[in-house]
């Protein structure tokens, strides 16, 4: 019995870690200071450059540009550009569109909506395609 007593309630909190000086830290309610304590990533934070190199490491052979086009905590769009590669990706919270640069180039004379995306797209990997295809606008 005396074991029964000696168990301590478990609890789960469930905090997005912040700032602390060079660090980050998890602020819990001070009846918990100097308790031992378990924590566990839930969601790992986003690195874009290296998520969608890694995403995209079958086609870096054909690609030429990639390019984020919108960004927001439940999911970034990204446009690849290939030389011939023309496909759809959905994985771990990105949406990728990998589109041959002469498909791209048509579809930015037809579609304003693509010009636009093109216009606010950050670089991701080469930055002279994009400052080219934003000057042929």
């Amino acid at each position: 019995m005396e074991e029964k007593s000696l168990e301590k309630k478990q609890r789960v909190f469930y905090r997005r870690a912040t700032k602390v000086g060079n660090s980050s830290g998890v602020v819990l309610p001070k009846s918990l200071l100097g308790a031992s304590l378990r924590i566990v990533v839930i969601n790992p934070p986003k690195n874009p450059k290296r998520d969608i190199t890694l995403i995209l490491e079958n086609y870096l052979h054909d690609l030429i540009g990639i390019y984020i086009t919108k960004f927001n905590e439940k999911s970034i769009q990204v446009l690849a550009v290939s030389n011939s590669e023309n496909k759809h990706i959905e994985k771990r919270g990105y949406a990728i569109d990998i589109v041959p640069l002469n498909y791209l180039k048509k579809s930015m004379k037809e579609k304003k909506d693509i010009k636009e995306k093109i216009a606010n797209a950050k670089t991701v990997l080469n930055p002279h395609l994009l400052a080219d295809l934003k000057k042929s606008r």
